[in-house]
């Protein structure tokens, strides 16, 4: 989860993220007004779309109207004739009218109770009990009325009252008017008209009938739209798809005309499904990407392979790879010269440190080795002078002197064979001083048994040498003192480990024929050296040591704080 966190972290708080959020908030009022402005696009383009559709509605309804008027005009003009109805040739009369006009369907003269006086072909035989004469008989004035009687459905008559000299109606003329369709090129793409009456009933329509119910809006049927004369609105169809209609009254509260096409025929189907921030959001999307395209163009790879080199010189490398910054700002161009020159000057410094610490190196081993042979050299000549002495304390003392002084010597020789001049490592320093002390012990006629254990454990120079000092110092008194056993060998056990992660045990462990026979306990003829000399070295080394004797075996353990680094 951690790491989850910290490159969520890392990509937040990256140049292309930020450089987002300030184009987002510097966006953020042409957003607001481009959201307002689509809104604004969408609904002008709703309202052109609804008043185009007007216009073509009229425009359809027009041909229409004309046939009306002209019909009215015609019912008028019969009514005012003196017809005789008994002259044979009134109804043929009517019926070349009807024809050679070819915009009515029939012509009638009726009388006042709807039985017929003169009709032309097609005209219906009787007007008796219909809504045509009750409404005539009602009103006593012209008329356009819709009748339902017909097997073919609504037809629509012009009617006009015949009045005698005395202003009586004594019959009345009815033309109906043909319904004249559009032609399909004459009108816009997917425009239907459908003519309809107050009750619902479609009369007409520039599509197949059967198709036309599929036309009406879903949520307005014809039937409630008769209450207003005009109007414009968008509303899905019967068949699903949204449609743009417009209602227009041919004849008041009677005759209606419905005009409608596909919303998408303005293109706007495809914006009426989006939200007007869709826009918008796209515009600051592109926005957005041009701004990341120029960043990283211009400033980003530039910016990323200056870090890239900044970290792998922090990182150690001294690999200096050309940086390519001819086609970066000059602002990141001076920044990569001066990494540049700092590199080239740090690398400078550091291999002169380098050339310096390597001579100052060999100088220290050339001191260590000259040490070692000064302190061997030294040791050869004391070992001559035991050799010119006769008297046995004498020569142990001068014994004891020399292997203090060949343990020394083998530390120096340790640190001039060592890669680390600084710290130096347990078990390859302390089996040259272990073995040191055993060929003096063997070289004096005595057998050793021995078992050593060392951890691998870095020690600095503070530490190493005042135990080496110590080691030296408890291993001489343990085999001055160790007793023998049957196979007349000395028992003798060194280890150095680690109790913890601070502290760090030597325990040096030999056999005793008594309690006399404890390492360091006597020291040098009874002087207590060794005991003074092991405290100052367990001081040195900021610790403490303790002996036992137990069932024939002294065993001496010094414990002190190393660094946890060891």
């Amino acid at each position: 989860m951690k790491p989850r966190t910290e490159l969520r972290r890392k990509v937040l708080d990256s140049f292309g993220v930020r450089l987002g959020l300030v184009l987002t908030l510097a966006l953020l009022p042409v957003g607001v007004m481009a959201v307002l402005q689509a809104a604004d696009v969408l609904r002008e383009a709703q309202a052109r779309s609804e008043a185009a559709l007007a216009g073509e509605t009229l425009r359809a309804v027009r041909p229409k109207l004309s046939v009306i008027k002209r019909a009215q005009g015609a019912a008028e003009a019969l009514a005012s004739f003196d017809f005789d109805a008994t002259a044979e040739n009134c109804g043929v009369s009517l019926s070349r009218m009807v024809t050679e006009s070819g915009i009515y369907r029939f012509a009638g003269y009726y009388n006042v109770d709807g039985s017929p006086l003169c009709l032309s072909n097609d005209a219906p035989q009787n007007f008796a009990g219909s809504e045509v004469l009750a409404t005539l008989l009602t009103s006593g004035a012209p008329a356009l009325m819709v009748m339902r009687s017909p097997p073919d459905g609504a037809v629509l008559l012009a009617v006009h009252p015949n009045r005698d000299e005395g202003g009586m109606v004594t019959g009345f003329i009815a033309v109906s008017p043909r319904d004249p369709v559009p032609a399909p090129e004459a009108t816009a793409p997917g425009f239907v008209l459908l003519v309809f009456d107050n009750t619902g009933a479609i009369l007409s329509a520039n599509t197949d009938r059967a198709l036309a119910m599929g036309f009406v809006p879903t949520t307005r049927p014809l039937d409630r739209l008769t209450g207003a004369d005009a109007a414009t609105f968008t509303e899905s169809s019967v068949e699903g798809p949204q449609r743009v209609y417009s209602l227009v009254g041919l004849v008041d509260r009677e005759l209606f005309a419905l005009g409608s096409w596909p919303v998408d025929r303005m293109g706007l189907d495809a914006l009426r499904t989006l939200p007007p921030a869709v826009f918008p959001a796209l515009m600051w999307a592109v926005s957005l990407i041009a701004a990341w395209a120029a960043a990283e163009k211009l400033m980003t790879r530039h910016i990323r392979r200056l870090r890239t080199a900044i970290t792998e010189f922090a990182g150690g490398s001294r690999v200096m790879r050309p940086l390519d910054m001819q086609a970066a700002p000059q602002e990141i161009r001076e920044t990569a010269e001066a990494f540049e020159r700092m590199t080239e000057s740090i690398v400078h410094d550091e291999a002169e440190l380098e050339n310096s610490v390597h001579q100052t190196e060999v100088l220290l081993r050339e001191v260590h080795h000259r040490v070692k042979n000064n302190l061997q050299l030294i040791a050869s000549i004391v070992n001559m002078q035991i050799r010119r002495t006769r008297s046995d304390e004498a020569r142990q003392v001068m014994r004891s002197l020399q292997e203090r002084m060949l343990s020394l010597a083998t530390i120096h020789n340790g640190l001039y064979q060592t890669a680390n001049l600084t710290e130096i490592e347990v078990n390859t320093l302390f089996p040259g001083i272990v073995d040191q002390v055993v060929r003096g012990a063997a070289a004096r006629g005595r057998t050793v048994r021995l078992r050593t254990e060392f951890a691998a454990v870095k020690l600095p120079l503070d530490q190493a040498v005042p135990l080496a000092l110590l080691l030296t110092e408890a291993m001489s008194s343990a085999l001055k003192y160790a007793s023998t056993g049957t196979d007349e060998a000395s028992e003798l056990s060194v280890t150095f480990r680690l109790d913890s992660a601070t502290e760090a045990v030597l325990e040096v462990t030999n056999s005793a024929a008594g309690k006399t026979g404890v390492p360091g306990d006597t020291g040098d003829a009874g002087t207590g050296i060794g005991t003074q000399l092991l405290r100052g070295f367990a001081r040195q080394l900021g610790g403490q040591f303790t002996r036992e004797f137990v069932d024939g075996v002294c065993q001496l353990k010094v414990w002190f704080s190393v660094p946890h680094s060891a």
